[in-house]
């Protein structure tokens, strides 16, 4: 496809790139890449997008990280020629396709879960905010809990800053005279107080 083709194609697609996200996020791509915007008159990929297309550039970004996942791995839907016993119910949504990018680079999810969700995103046509709220939920189940000596460690950083701060705030507050010594008395009991509690 000659560039001016590409670059009349791609207009055209944008309008109504809900439909056909996974076109436009492929000649995105390749405009991307290749850097044609320049030869269009155009400084940055950013610009082109905006004046041309009218697409954010975050949301073109994710377009084309989204078809670049699809090729990668499920190649099947990018393909324009792929069979009807291949084709899934519905084109999955280029931000559900993203979150499930992202979550396919999460150490945090489990394999199965991770296929689990692929299935609901690329077969079954899983919206965005679902498939969100199914990685939340995954990560929620999944999240590594706090070890004894991490809460410590957390505990002890707290208390390490408190102190600090109640010295710091003593010290001010008595040179400048703002307030009564008993309560000057009272930061430094509760200062030491706090002292004994670190480990």
């Amino acid at each position: 496809m000659a560039n001016d083709e590409l670059r009349i194609k791609t207009v055209e697609i944008a309008k109504h790139h809900k439909a056909s996200w996974i076109q436009l996020g492929q000649h995105l791509f390749s405009i991307y890449k290749n850097k044609l915007y320049k030869e269009w008159g155009y400084q940055a990929f950013e610009t082109y997008c905006q004046k041309e297309l009218s697409i954010r550039e975050a949301t073109a970004s994710k377009l084309i990280k989204s078809y670049s996942f699809l090729e990668k791995e499920e190649p099947r839907i990018v393909k324009p020629d792929f069979t009807e016993d291949e084709t899934p119910r519905k084109i999955p949504d280029y931000e559900a396709v993203n979150v499930l990018r992202l979550a396919k680079n999460n150490k945090n999810i489990p394999t199965n879960e991770f296929a689990e969700l692929r299935n609901d995103v690329l077969n079954e046509g899983k919206e965005v905010k679902e498939a969100r709220a199914q990685v939340k939920k995954i990560l929620e189940t999944h999240a590594p809990k706090d070890t004894a000596e991490a809460k410590e460690q957390k505990r002890n950083g707290v208390l390490r800053r408190l102190i600090g701060f109640l010295n710091s705030a003593k010290t001010q507050l008595e040179e400048e005279d703002l307030v009564p010594d008993y309560l000057l008395k009272q930061m430094e009991a509760l200062a030491q107080k706090l002292e004994d509690q670190l480990n």
